[in-house]
Order: C-alpha cells, then sequence, then structure tokens
C-alpha cells in the first residue's frame, strides 16, 4: 500500500470497534477510533482521516447528525463516510445517503467485505480529488477577439465551446460579448430574450446561481449559452462589476467559460480581456489583418493585458495564405480554407482546433 491511509471508527459498541480495527490493521491501515458523536466530529478535524466508518445509532448524536455536521464543516468536507449499521430498510439507506454517505453497509458483515468497501470508497475519492485539480487547474476563460472583423471569430468560438462539449465531456458556457449584437443567437437558433445585456444589467448583489441559470440556455447537453439581444440597446453598457460577478458564479457551477468579444474595444470588453486566462487573437491571414493583430499585441501592455496570454490563430476564411511573414508571432492554430470540403483539408481544419483545445485542457 502507497503511504498510510487512516480511518475513524465510530461506534458506541466496545466489540463492533474492536473487530473494524483489528480487520483494518491487519490490512496495513493506521486506525482512530471514537465512541460518540461529538468525539467523532473533533477526532476527524484533528486527525484528516481518508474516510470514516460509522454506525447510526448512538447515544446523544446519532450517525446521520455526525455525518451532516462532517459535510458542514470545511475541514472534513471531503472526507467520504461510509455507514455500517444494522438497520437496513431503504428508508434508513436514504437518509444516510442524503446525509451524504458515500457508501452503506449493513451489519452483520464479513471483514473482507469491509475492506473492499473502504478501499473502494478510499480509491473514487482519490479520483474525484484529482479530477477536480485537473479542472481547477484548467483556464477558466478563454476569450476569442480580432482587432479586424470579418474573420471568423464568432465561428471559431461556436466550433471550440462544442468541440470541447462533445469530444472533452466539459461543461462549457459559451457567451456572446460582441455587443451590440452578435451573432450566436442566429447561428443557434437561441431565445434572444434571454441575453448578457439584461443579465449584466442586475445589480453585483442580484447576481447569484440561480439568476444566471434563468439565462444559460441549453444547446447540447454540455453546452449552454448567453447570447446578445437581437437589436442594438439604447441603455448604457453593463457595469464591468457585473460581469466580473456573473463570471464568478459561472465559475463555482464547474463550467469552462469561452467569450465572443468581438472586434470592438470597449470598456467591458476590456475588463473580459483581463479576466480571460486565453485570448485568441484571430486573423484570416491577409496582410492588413495580421498588421491590426500586431499593432494590437504591441499595444497589450498599455492595456494592461498580459502579452503571454494573447494566443494568434490564423482563420483561412478567404483562402490559404502561404506568407506568414506579416505576422510578429507564430500563431498557436491554423485553421485552412476547406470551401471544396476534402479529406485533407477537413482533417487540417480538425488538427487546428485540437491545437487551440489543447491550450485548455
Amino acid at each position: 500500500m502507497n503511504g498510510i491511509i487512516r480511518v475513524l471508527i465510530v461506534d458506541d459498541e466496545f466489540p463492533i470497534r474492536y473487530l473494524v480495527e483489528h480487520a483494518l490493521q491487519r490490512k496495513g491501515y493506521e486506525v482512530v477510533s471514537a465512541k460518540d458523536g461529538p468525539s467523532a466530529v473533533r477526532l476527524a478535524v484533528v486527525t484528516q482521516p481518508d474516510v470514516v466508518v460509522l454506525d447510526i445509532m448512538m447515544p446523544d448524536m446519532d450517525g446521520y447528525d455526525v455525518c451532516r455536521q462532517l459535510k458542514s464543516q470545511s475541514e472534513t468536507a471531503d472526507i467520504p463516510v461510509i455507514f455500517l449499521t444494522a438497520l437496513m430498510t431503504h428508508e434508513h439507506k436514504l437518509r444516510a445517503f442524503e446525509a451524504g454517505a458515500a457508501d452503506y453497509l449493513v451489519k452483520p458483515f464479513q471483514a473482507d467485505e469491509l475492506l473492499a468497501h473502504v478501499a473502494s470508497v478510499i480509491r473514487k475519492n482519490k479520483q474525484r480529488t484529482k479530477t477536480a485539480a485537473a479542472v481547477a487547474s484548467r483556464p477558466r476563460l478563454a476569450s476569442f477577439f480580432s482587432p479586424k472583423g470579418g474573420v471568423g471569430t464568432t465561428s471559431l468560438a461556436v466550433q471550440l465551446s462544442e468541440a470541447l462539449a462533445v469530444h472533452q465531456d466539459y461543461q462549457i458556457a459559451l457567451v456572446d460579448m460582441a455587443l451590440p449584437i452578435g451573432s450566436i443567437s442566429v447561428m443557434l437558433n437561441l431565445n434572444e430574450n434571454r441575453n448578457i445585456v439584461d443579465l449584466l444589467h442586475h445589480s453585483s448583489a442580484e447576481i447569484d446561481q440561480t439568476l444566471v441559470e434563468r439565462y444559460l440556455q441549453q444547446h447540447r447537453r454540455n453546452l449552454h449559452v448567453i447570447p446578445t439581444p437581437g437589436k442594438i440597446e439604447s441603455r448604457r453598457l453593463p457595469e464591468s462589476q457585473a460581469l466580473a460577478t456573473m463570471l464568478n458564479v459561472i465559475f463555482n457551477t464547474g463550467r469552462q467559460v469561452i467569450m465572443d468579444l468581438g472586434s470592438t474595444i470597449t470598456p467591458l470588453t476590456l475588463t473580459a480581456l483581463r479576466l480571460s486566462d486565453i485570448v485568441y487573437i484571430v486573423t484570416s491571414g491577409e496582410n492588413h489583418a495580421n498588421r491590426a493583430v500586431n499593432a494590437f499585441i504591441e499595444a497589450a501592455p498599455k492595456l494592461r493585458l498580459e502579452s503571454k496570454r494573447l494566443l494568434p490563430v490564423v482563420n483561412e476564411l478567404f483562402g490559404t495564405i502561404e506568407d506568414e511573414r506579416e505576422l510578429s508571432r507564430v500563431p498557436r492554430a491554423r485553421i485552412p480554407h476547406a470551401a471544396d470540403d476534402s479529406r485533407t483539408k477537413l482533417w487540417l481544419r480538425e488538427q487546428g482546433m485540437q491545437k487551440m483545445i489543447s491550450v485548455l485542457i
């Protein structure tokens, strides 16, 4: 066994504590034990066990209350709990899982059965922790921007979002910030009445998960979208603080955010660029579009943007571009022109998309 794994046993009956402790120690586990609920909660905080084996029927504080208290404290919330009890009805099992149990085992039990349950719960918890760490380390916000309009920025944002949602099985929020009027709602046939401007005109205090979920429109199983309005708004642009609050709410749901920022710099766009972990700067590869990208990257420090976060992407919307000398930075990806739908061109487009995806996983 790699490393010491600690198990906390909670049972008011000494013979049960002894049997469980003996079985676990023979397998190499380190064991601590408690005979009542309050002691168990204190021990869990101090010893930080890898798993808790918990009885239900105990005096003063039953197992349900112990489990709920463990799950309510940040120090112990992630510790998995296995209920080990003589209670076997469906109602008791349901109450255990509602309290936060990871597993449920009925007395009397065989030692090898208990060991198998403990090992399984620990293995699953480690995998969840590993997955959560991987998710937390991913760039949370990737934006698409082009200082030169008409180069397919919106199409790339949609294509990348769909590819992540389908092939990587991520929860994605695609947000259209190409104000005043973006085109994602038309492309995906969305309800323009539930739009980003209306959402961000709420105060920061009002923007919570319940509100944001009302504006996230489902496009695929793992892809939700917030479009722009279908008409030019006479209202002033929303406040930047509302945008930051909305993004934090979405991040807390575990979603990765993709934003289409269009091609116009506004105070709101600038805030989004500064909050972005990655900004794909899109060019068609034509000389005038490349020069616009170069000028934007050169101006990044004055705009308080980290230059290393700005990744040029060549989207050959108007045909193959052979000469890249006008582009000052090597592009992160190239999306070839594929009007003829040849297998080679389609494969190259897929490779270009995969290079953008690789930055985000």
